[in-house]
């Protein structure tokens, strides 16, 4: 199985940084750790290829390759997840979604003509996807139910799919949980509910060695 994740664009705004990044040779901020991720813990016979649109556009080479394609979006990346989703089809792929923006509003994704919808935690119903496709089933909906995984047993990240020349830092994600509650934040409060609240330093230190080799090649 050939995986083209794709990370779709952010907007240009003052939270994009691009005048800054400039002064330092770079074009994004962090990297999309959560497609990262979800490299690691799909099946690692399968091949995959990265692309962050904030960084360069997908190749005509790129979408030939894939056999499918795996988005996904925060909302203020909606309108270019949409498009990617179309731009997929158009060339004939099968197409993945999830991340927080699908998971709060499935229908758009689902407008845009993705077959399958991997929602909540992905630790959960990634595994869920990896079953409907080696049954050859071809669209779905996966859905934790609320449950929780820990993710002390999450693997660390494919770092090496990354242009990491393109970022100026870099992610390690190891807790999610938020301290107090947060009623004024109300999207802090939709990630909270979407996020597991089992994270762990070591999660952080079991990362760090190989980005550590990674970063020194």
């Amino acid at each position: 199985m050939r995986v083209l994740l794709v990370y779709p664009l952010f907007p240009k705004t003052f939270w994009s940084y691009e005048k800054i990044l400039e002064l330092v040779n770079r074009k994004v901020l962090l990297p999309p750790l959560g497609l990262v991720t979800v490299a690691a813990i799909l099946p690692q016979e399968w091949e995959f290829k990265l692309v962050d649109r904030n960084v360069r556009a997908v190749t005509e080479a790129e979408w030939a390759w894939a056999d499918i394609v795996i988005l996904s979006a925060m909302i203020v990346q909606k309108d270019d997840l949409v498009a990617q989703i179309k731009e997929a089809k158009r060339h004939g792929k099968l197409v993945a979604v999830g991340g927080p923006y699908p998971t709060s509003v499935p229908d758009e994704a689902l407008a845009a003509g993705a077959d399958y919808m991997i929602l909540d935690e992905g630790e959960i119903t990634l595994p869920m996807f990896v079953e409907a496709v080696q049954r050859g089933e071809k669209s779905g909906m996966f859905r934790s139910g609320g449950e929780k995984p820990d993710v002390t047993g999450t693997p660390v990240p494919r770092f090496d799919l990354l242009e990491l020349a393109a970022y100026d830092s870099m992610s390690v994600q190891f807790f999610a949980r938020l301290p107090l509650p947060v009623r004024i934040l109300r999207h802090y409060c939709a990630l909270r509910s979407q996020t597991s609240h089992q994270r762990s330093g070591a999660v952080a230190e079991r990362t760090r060695l190989p980005l550590r080799a990674r970063l020194a090649t």
